[in-house]
């Protein structure tokens, strides 16, 4: 066995094998060489502590001078413009194209191969970056999960002797994955026997290298898909929602045995496939339609990608099958750690029933087989699903082969001044086959952001909190990584994360979006319009939330000025009677071009919700956040502000080739951002919403608009309603709806009291800093007990802090000013100990800087001075020890003899106070107000521990019905929805779903209990 190659991902890192055994005698001279080191180690840091004593000598507090094991540059406050300027102009398009192409040439699947080098490659270029020393290849900081050594690594980021500089590790987690093994798709005849089979592959075009080279690398399949084989009739579900459903249901249908088609977009795949169970299908096929496309299709004369724009009709997207709903993460261990040998249990949150992804070109084989699926109602053209069945049978065989398998998350820290408060960066790594757009135009920002945050440190910065940098493993599977690390540090991330920040795909198409807590809406918007926009000149990245594509027709042309006309398409059939395309669909056309007209008002839709012009006075055009990315276990589960960003697709774009090997560079540099000036702008803002919330005194978290739009939120749950038809009822419930919006009420009014607080906070706060001195340039560690400490104690004290053990909570450590800022929860005797402590120290260091003021020059010919009582009395000056007679100093018989005196050489005598007015020296500064200081910082720290804290009022132990994973009764993906937001979603859902009115008047009385213990934590 090779003993010295690399680290083998199949391996837990921590049991690779070991070096051959040596000859005994080795071992024993290992021995003694061992003790004489261990004396000689013993000998040196009594030494080094000694020496370190003597230094500081403190006299009643315990201080000890904390000397760092690398050097870093002293910390000093860049200006805010100087140091966001600095910041932008680091991402730039050529290092997003050759990030971008390092990383999107080749597959990496989570849990393979080129996962782990990948998870290698980005850990290397943040300790580049970041100038932080690479220890040897084979002891990268490389650890399984729910150690000691991984566990250390985060909850020491914000222990009071944590790291001081930039650090950076791999966790290793174990989730359960499955890959592909055999897939067949067969329509068979009447004896079973099959009459067409399905390629069930991409054709990848020699014209994308890339997507040609690894056409088969990793076979077109759902992850986390069941293992076995479904026969039946075939039905088609339009998107597979739970309306459509109950639409075929409702036609007389019953999904029992029969095999489910159903197109992508509208809800997350893995709900189509959940419902579909519930209903008994044997199994069920999920395809990308062109409709969904809008003008830029195969039908108005694009052609196919990579020739052309439009989608490759042999394109497949592949994806999780889970339950998304239930919850995300592993599915053995739902709401704990997926340690290597953690107690596993069954999966509650993946299919039974086989699914498989294919493309267009197959599905419009299977369609012709059911006819028409949709059946005319009224003379508008609106359609309903006609439920009808293929008369022959299709059978789906999906073998998969699943395992537990290991999986990596790339971490980073720069440890802050406020060490205890922490906001976190993300974007997932991994990658289905090539994802050139899905995630690495994510890991682009993220890596330019990394190299931003490097230069700043060069030039002497250092953040005021501290910042995480997560490149997330296996989000595809279903959020498993961000998941896996959330539920393992759960306790620590609810009490120190002051936001997170996502980006999964900075570039897919023209339109920029982002959604976010409502405490975040105005910061990202405000960021956003200090953002150039990517590529046309005198407007901001602001601006682009309203670009639409390159491909959009010119218009209106409808008769009463409307964008396109809408007509009913009844399909074309060919020669047999055979329907070719989708039947009796209406559709939006324009000259000789046309859309769906569905597609198009459904997009005309959301596009004013993005917009913000549904959402009334309140609006911020900043969505609210459902699931589908790695910010999800932190909003819904722990209630971290969060928000996620980056450049969608809209119809007047090429389609994004989702999922498929067509999601590779080429079309990204062709298609998505020509020039990868995209990139450049998501990095840029996301990396200014980071430095604005990492160096802000008071954070920038706006709990008042978060307030004013849960009426919105109370207002769509009201409009509900009326769909009960049960007005006794309704009257009740409405009752109990008027108690939550008073307290609703009485949140804002408390949050517009807070905002007073924090303003008046951060000014006091501002106006104390700026008439403090320096702060030494050395970093101390401070005992605030107040006893006098024993030479062994002190000793024993500090070998333990060498060692790694934690001090005392009375212990901490100070380098700025800006430290004081996260005592919020000192009592008052330990901010006088600290102060006295201060007063002690910094007299040095403030005679220093007064020492450091030019010189005051002579003046040569004073003028003479006034008439001052007292004066001619200068000869009882010797009653001053030290001072020679008057009489004996010749030149000061009297008065008028004044303009000698700076003739004399008396540089130690104090001055009389006539010659203080003559020399106009400066006046010495007072001593600064340290208790004060310290009490303002624990005013402004009280304050931004309520603002943090506020998103976490929402979160009940309880969780949601059905899915109790989910705790944040203020928003969460709704329960068929999985992408999409649904705000006071269990209430929302004891309506909609359950049709409950007691269940509604329960759910409204938990936000009320809610609702009342926040407004208690904001109370100032």
């Amino acid at each position: 066995m090779n003993t010295t190659g690399p680290l083998s991902p199949t391996m837990d890192p921590e049991k690779q094998p070991r070096s051959p055994e040596r000859p005994a005698f080795f071992v024993r001279s290992k021995k003694r060489i061992t003790i004489r080191n261990l004396l000689s180690l013993s000998c040196f840091l009594i030494t080094i502590y000694g020496l370190q004593y003597i230094a500081i000598h403190s006299t009643s507090e315990s201080v000890v001078l904390y000397q760092e094991g690398c050097s870093r540059p002293i910390a000093k406050a860049l200006p805010t413009k100087v140091k966001e300027e600095l910041f932008s102009s680091v991402p730039n398009t050529e290092n997003a194209t050759a990030i971008a192409k390092q990383y999107s040439k080749h597959p990496h699947l989570a849990g393979s191969l080129e996962d782990y080098h990948d998870a290698l490659s980005i850990l290397e270029f943040i300790q580049t970056e970041l100038n932080i020393i690479k220890p040897h290849s084979l002891e990268q900081p490389i650890y399984n999960a729910g150690t000691p050594k991984s566990r250390a690594k985060t909850i020491g980021l914000t222990s009071r002797l944590g790291p001081r500089n930039p650090t950076t590790w791999i966790d290793v987690y174990y989730p359960y994955l499955n890959t592909p093994l055999d897939r067949s798709l067969d329509i068979l005849d009447g004896t079973g026997s099959s009459i067409w089979s399905a390629d069930l592959r991409e054709d990848g075009n020699a014209g994308d290298e890339d997507a040609a080279k690894f056409r088969d690398y990793i076979p077109p399949w759902h992850g986390l898909s069941a293992h076995g084989e479904g026969q039946g009739q075939l039905v088609y579900v339009n998107y597979g929602a739970y309306e459509d459903y109950e639409e075929v249901i409702a036609s007389g249908q019953n999904l029992t045995g029969k095999v489910v088609i159903a197109r992508y977009g509208g809800l997350f795949r893995g709900l189509k496939i959940q419902r579909a169970e519930e209903l008994g299908a044997a199994a069920i096929l999920i395809y990308s339609d062109p409709r969904d496309d809008g003008f830029v299709t195969v039908e108005n004369n694009y052609v196919p990608y990579p020739d052309g724009p439009a989608r490759n009709p042999t394109s497949v997207q592949r994806g999780s099958a889970m339950y998304l709903s239930s919850y995300p993460g592993d599915p053995t261990t739902p709401g704990k750690p997926a340690y290597d040998k953690a107690k596993r249990e069954e999966a509650k949150n993946i299919p039974r029933i086989p699914s498989l992804p294919i493309s267009w070109a197959n599905a419009e084989r299977l369609l012709k087989e059911i006819g028409d699926v949709y059946t005319e109602v009224g003379q508008n053209g609106y359609r309903k699903l006609s439920g009808k069945a293929s008369e022959k049978e299709v059978k789906v065989v999906n073998h998969v082969d699943g395992k537990i398998t290991p999986i990596w998350n790339t971490m980073a820290a720069i440890p802050g001044h406020v060490r205890d408060e922490v906001v976190i960066v993300g974007c997932h790594r991994d990658a289905w086959v090539l994802g050139a757009a899905d995630p690495v135009s994510g890991t682009v920002a993220l890596l330019e952001i990394v190299r931003g945050l490097g230069t700043l440190l060069r030039n002497g910065w250092k953040p005021l909190r501290t910042i995480l940098i997560a490149s997330w493993d296996a989000e595809e599977y279903g959020l498993i990584g961000s998941t896996e690390y959330g539920e393992d540090f759960a306790e620590w991330i609810s009490e120190h994360a002051v936001a997170y920040l996502n980006v999964d795909v900075s570039s897919a198409g023209s339109r920029w979006d982002a959604v976010a807590s409502p405490s975040l809406a105005h910061l990202i918007r405000r960021t956003a319009m200090d953002v150039p926009h990517p590529s046309e000149e005198g407007k901001t990245l602001w601006d682009a939330k309203e670009d639409e594509g390159p491909f959009k027709p010119f218009g209106p042309v409808g008769p009463d000025g409307e964008f396109g006309l809408v007509m009913l398409n009844n399909g074309d059939t060919d020669a047999q009677g055979v329907n070719t395309t989708i039947s009796s669909h209406r559709i939006l056309e324009i000259g000789n071009i046309h859309a769906d007209a569905d597609v198009m008002e459904a997009y005309e839709a959301t596009r004013n919700i993005r917009l913000g012009k549904t959402e009334g006075k309140d609006g911020t055009a900043v969505g609210p956040m459902g699931s589908g990315s790695d910010f999800t276990v932190f909003l819904q589960r722990l209630g971290i502000a969060s928000s996620d960003q980056g450049f969608a697709g809209t119809p007047y774009d090429a389609p994004y080739h989702y999922h498929s090997i067509y999601d590779s560079f080429q079309w990204q540099e062709v298609y998505a951002d020509p020039g990868f000036k995209k990139h450049v702008a998501i990095a840029q803002h996301l990396g200014l919403l980071v430095l604005r919330l990492t160096d802000s005194i008071v954070i920038p978290l706006n709990t008042t608009q978060y307030a004013l739009e849960l009426d919105g939120y109370l207002d769509r749950v009201e409009s509900l309603l009326p769909s009960l038809e049960a007005e006794r009822e309704i009257l009740t419930v409405q009752t109990a709806f008027s108690t939550l919006r008073q307290y609703i009420a009485q949140l804002q009014d408390i949050s517009i009291l807070l905002d007073i607080e924090k303003q008046e906070a951060e000014q006091h706060f501002k106006e104390l800093l700026e008439q403090m001195p320096s702060f030494p340039s050395s970093t101390f560690i401070v005992t605030t007990g107040g006893a006098r400490r024993t030479f062994v104690y002190r000793f024993k004290e500090w070998v333990k802090r060498l060692f790694g053990v934690q001090c005392p909570r009375d212990t901490f450590l100070v380098d700025s000013w800006e430290d004081l800022l996260s005592r919020y929860d000192s009592d008052e005797q330990d901010d006088e100990a600290l102060a006295g402590w201060l007063k002690h120290r910094l007299p040095a260091s403030h005679n220093h800087e007064m020492q450091e003021l030019p010189d005051i020059p002579d003046v040569p010919k004073p003028p003479t001075p006034p008439d001052i009582p007292g004066i001619p009395d200068i000869p009882d000056i010797p009653d001053i020890p030290g001072i020679p007679d008057i009489p004996d100093i010749p030149g000061i018989p009297d008065i008028p003899d004044i303009p000698s005196i700076p003739s004399l050489s008396l540089p130690s005598l104090p001055l009389p106070t006539s010659t203080l007015i003559l020399r106009s020296p400066p006046k010495l500064p007072s001593p600064p107000p340290i208790l004060e200081f310290i009490r303002a910082a624990k005013r402004v720290s009280r304050v931004n521990h309520k603002l943090f804290l506020f998103e976490r009022g929402f979160i009940d132990e309880g969780g949601i019905k059905d899915r109790e994973w989910y705790r944040h009764l203020g928003v969460a993906p709704g329960k068929w929805l999985g992408y999409g937001a649904t705000t006071f979603p269990a209430l929302t859902e004891a309506i909609t779903i359950d049709k409950n009115l007691t269940a509604a008047m329960f759910e409204s009385g938990r936000l009320v209990k809610l609702l009342e213990q926040m407004i208690e934590s904001l109370r100032v």
